[in-house]
């Protein structure tokens, strides 16, 4: 899909699903600290001496009145939010306070628009859901495509190893996509490339979730930390050669920040936290 088609579908100008550069002021609340699944990259911390900016980084989490009451100060002090997103630092789907957070933002400001990270898991069951509550568009983190590089990349899902568990993962990625297109929301897919595990994979995703109605792939070179903190990531070349091969089957995203779970742009690129 062209990125004119992209604009055509969203009545709104999102920097996270526009390679156009758009200034819109946003800001990530981290409601969720639980997660379902256990990637073999990703270490979620909080902790309010924390910096720098990846994803799953947050000072502290707040309650749904929290992240409210938070979002108000921020507007309040002269930044105009367009764009409320929930990333973490754990799974959104898996913790009912994104549910919340999202009712009483919505109720309270009617105008802003409503953005959630998802790894898929719960996907299928939620998406209705998500989309009565206001979310507009949607990013699911697909890391794999297939059973025997899943088990690479995941290492349990809901407590449970083995490709069994992960190909329960992959099978609800992909009905979640479908209903959450279905449902009327813009899907970006996330993944995370691991140069010698899931080259190949990549490439598949990026054809299944075009034809299955995803708009954008945005892949992210890993992050060696946790489990993979010896892996190599891949470098410039490898990372665009990549997007390269992806490209001919869904339009790639190339800018994203790797934000925090409590990111707060004030219409710059930035990973600022609160």
């Amino acid at each position: 899909m062209s990125q004119s088609t992209i604009h055509s579908t969203l009545s709104f100008e999102h920097p996270c699903f526009s390679n156009h550069g758009a200034r819109v002021a946003r800001i990530h609340l981290a409601v969720a600290p639980y997660c379902n699944i256990k990637c073999a990259f990703c270490r979620p911390t909080v902790n309010p001496c924390i910096h720098g900016c990846a994803p799953g980084l947050a000072n502290e989490i707040l309650t749904p009145q929290q992240a409210l009451e938070h979002l108000r100060r921020v507007r309040e002090s002269g930044i105009d939010i367009r764009i409320v997103g929930i990333a973490g630092p754990g799974e959104p789907l898996a913790n009912p306070e994104t549910f919340e957070t999202l009712r009483l933002i919505k109720a309270e400001y009617p105008q802003i628009h409503l953005c959630l990270s998802t790894n898929g898991l719960f996907l299928p069951e939620q998406a209705s859901r998500l989309a009565q509550l206001g979310v507009e568009t949607l990013t699911v983190t697909v890391n794999a495509h297939t059973p025997n590089v899943a088990v690479h990349i995941y290492e349990h899902v809901s407590g449970e190893r083995g490709e069994n568990a992960v190909r329960r993962l992959l099978e609800r990625q992909r009905t979640g996509v479908k209903e959450a297109v279905k449902a009327g929301m813009v899907v970006k897919i996330n993944s995370v490339y691991v140069p010698g595990i899931n080259d190949d994979d990549i490439l598949q995703i990026s054809r299944e979730m075009r034809a299955i109605g995803a708009t954008l792939q945005n892949i992210l070179p890993v992050i060696a930390r946790d489990t993979m903190a010896k892996v190599t990531p891949p470098d410039a070349e490898q990372l665009e050669q990549m997007r390269e091969r992806c490209g001919v089957n869904l339009e790639q995203f190339v800018r994203c920040k790797h934000c925090r779970a409590d990111a707060i742009v004030d219409a710059e690129p930035s990973c600022a936290g609160k």
